[in-house]
């Protein structure tokens, strides 16, 4: 009687070529991941810091609003633009701001001025007052007041329009970025003869 001495294998294994492509899909799934994670964790952080930035930015325009509404404009760029100089009634001051392209700034003049002479060319304090943090860029939009009953077409109201673009400000641009505006009446009115006919003043 024969006896059959043959070992059958049916053992499998991976080739090298499978351990190989196993291994690169891997390497590319990884690289894959990751940088996915990289680019939602670097979204996070632009928007984190924009969000910081436009809380300074949010009180820095409460404060110019504050200003605008208890003074006139003394000079403004028609149709729009990066700087702005007002008398404040109620701290008899001249003020200056100014958007210089990374921030806004802020300036008050060295001296007592009175209304008559305050311009953009009053000697103020240098170097000006940051009032933002990141990167703020913007512009004004202003209508000085002017009044008389006599002739209502030069009649008006004056108002100030602050718009502002606020972004991280890093080294590194994430493309996060926030708009803020804010438009303020001006109450200048008896300074300005809003409602007053001087035909009829006492």
């Amino acid at each position: 009687m024969a006896i059959n001495n043959k070992k059958i294998n049916n053992k499998k294994g991976f080739t090298l070529v499978e351990v190989v492509v196993a291994i690169g899909m891997f390497v590319i799934i990884i690289a894959a991941s990751s940088g996915i994670f990289a680019r939602l964790f670097k979204s996070y952080r632009g928007a984190k810091n924009v969000n910081e930035n436009m809380k300074n930015a949010q009180f820095a325009l409460n404060l110019m609003s504050k200003t605008f509404r208890t003074s006139s404009v003394k000079y403004y760029i028609a149709g729009g633009g990066n700087i702005i100089v007002v008398y404040d009634y109620s701290q008899s001051s001249c003020i200056r701001y100014v958007f210089n392209g990374t921030a806004l700034t802020k300036a008050n003049t060295t001296i007592a001025v009175t209304e008559s002479n305050c311009h953009n060319g009053a000697s103020f304090v240098s170097p000006a007052i940051v009032m933002t943090s990141g990167a703020v860029t913007g512009s004004f939009y202003a209508r000085d007041s002017r009044g008389n009953d006599s002739n209502n077409s030069s009649t008006r109201v004056g108002l100030v329009t602050v718009n502002m673009r606020i972004t991280s400000g890093g080294a590194v641009d994430t493309g996060s970025s926030a708009r803020i505006q804010s438009t303020s009446s001006l109450r200048d009115y008896t300074v300005s003869n809003v409602g007053i006919d001087p035909n009829n003043a006492p």
